[in-house]
């Protein structure tokens, strides 16, 4: 089983393959009971069967999708389907649509050398003898499903300060998503993420404006940073190297002393 952890901007699909027109910052949206689920990250497991499972946090609300294959463009959920759909609540409940639950998942686009998909779905999704709930207008973007998604290299050199707690990942992925260069440290459940433009040059910059971004991931739970800076020290985009150093805050939580040197 492979796992990815993965951090894109949400696109308004086109039926273009591997063409997305950026939007916002978020890798799957919903509407859960007429409340809004955006969610920054997802990730995926593809399992050796051809299956793929993707889950998501929102608020400590989950949702996962769990589809048989890739290769359909359309996947009804409910009763005795080899596709389902949950929902966990904040209180730990878990809606599925196997049994009485309904509902579809669509492949929009595919891009097969990037290795992932986008697509729409909708279900609803039971909490037997107890309630329903329902969720609309789903979107995700940019999700794992095989082929070259990140270079993982060991030798690249990522490292932080969680308030007062070192942060030395032994894995540091770099994803190039076309717009953005995604530098990411992860150590057990926990990865720090930064995203700076792919263009970026040598300077001092806002971490939280102009394209540039950060995140805590800690189990399923995702925060963004409510502010932070990021110093670009070199970026070569003929050899695609880059290196830098970063802070920011998320929440309570202080991030300093990061710094990077990688390759892409």
């Amino acid at each position: 089983m492979k796992r990815f952890i993965l951090l894109f901007v949400l696109a308004l699909v086109t039926l273009t393959s591997c063409e997305n027109v950026q939007d916002n910052q978020t890798s799957i949206q919903a509407t859960v009971d007429n409340v809004a689920f955006n969610a920054l990250y997802a990730t995926s497991d593809v399992n050796e069967d051809g299956s793929v499972d993707i889950q998501t946090s929102s608020d400590s609300r989950v949702i996962t999708i769990h589809l048989g294959n890739t290769t359909s463009d359309r996947f009804d959920l409910g009763g005795d389907s080899d596709h389902y759909a949950t929902f966990t609540d904040v209180h730990g409940n878990v809606y599925t649509t196997e049994g009485t639950g309904n509902g579809f998942v669509e492949i929009t686009d595919r891009c097969v050398p990037c290795g992932t998909i986008n697509g729409r779905f909708n279900f609803s999704a039971v909490l037997p003898g107890i309630d329903v709930v329902e969720v609309s207008n789903g979107m995700f973007v940019d999700i794992a499903v095989g082929g070259p998604e990140s270079e993982v290299d060991n030798r690249n050199k990522f490292e932080a300060q969680i308030d007062t707690a070192d942060f030395n990942p032994g894995v540091v992925n770099t994803i190039n998503t076309g717009n953005f260069l995604l530098i990411e440290g992860q150590k057990g459940s926990t990865s720090l993420i930064v995203r700076v433009p792919i263009t970026v040059q040598q300077g001092d910059y806002n971490l939280v404006s102009g394209g540039f971004n950060a995140t805590m991931v800690d189990g399923l739970i995702s925060q963004d940073a409510n502010s932070g800076s990021i110093t670009i020290l070199s970026h070569n985009s003929d050899l695609k190297t880059m290196t830098g150093t970063f802070n920011f805050k998320v929440g309570s939580t202080d991030i300093s002393l990061g710094v990077f040197d990688v390759k892409y």
